[in-house]
């Protein structure tokens, strides 16, 4: 016994000028379209393929096919550990992940400026300023939590902290407002 299946979709429209517009020309009267796939053997990917077909037949651009994909994919209706698994698969990193990266990333220039410091000042008996930010970057990440004063991502989250006046100082040396949700002083 053999399994075939098909997948096939129409879409029909019409269009009346009213003889006013400055696209009667160019656009068609009518337009049809028949789609049609086998499907027996069809995967997801190959499925989803299909659909940015139909939806580039109906005139969505390829940014909002792929934004209808992504808002499928990453929504609060998933679990986020399926949201996870599916952003590590495309290389991806999820908001509530991004601080933590951007931190690991600060983390390992403050080194590498530390060690570039000491190659430059190999007899200098105390620590560099960069060496002292290294040493001290892993406290400052504790101390605000992952969401440094005036970083977007803590902006995001409700931060009232200057951005402009953040964005050149190191983690350590934050501006901070007194009236920030997140950094300012508990009263």
């Amino acid at each position: 016994m053999t399994y075939k299946a098909k997948l096939r979709v129409h879409f029909d429209a019409e269009w009346t000028s009213n003889g006013y517009g400055i696209y009667d020309d160019e656009t068609l009267p009518e337009e049809h379209y028949t789609l049609e796939i086998p499907c027996e053997d069809i995967n997801t990917i190959q499925l989803f393929r299909f659909f940015g077909n139909i939806a580039r037949t109906m005139g969505h651009n390829e940014l909002g096919i792929m934004k209808g994909a992504c808002s499928l994919a990453f929504n609060d209706m998933h679990s986020v550990e399926d949201m996870k698994k599916i952003a590590d698969e495309f290389d991806l990193i999820l908001s509530e992940d991004y601080a933590k990266e951007v931190n690991k990333l600060n983390a390992e220039i403050y080194d590498l400026k530390a060690k570039l410091s000491r190659c430059q000042q190999p007899d200098n008996p105390n620590y560099t300023e960069e060496e002292m930010y290294a040493m001290t970057a892993e406290e400052h990440y504790k101390e605000w939590s992952g969401l440094v004063p005036g970083s977007p991502n803590a902006v995001e989250n409700g931060c009232k902290c200057p951005t402009m006046d953040n964005d050149e100082m190191p983690d350590g040396r934050k501006w901070v407002n007194g009236d920030c949700p997140l950094h300012g002083k508990v009263k």
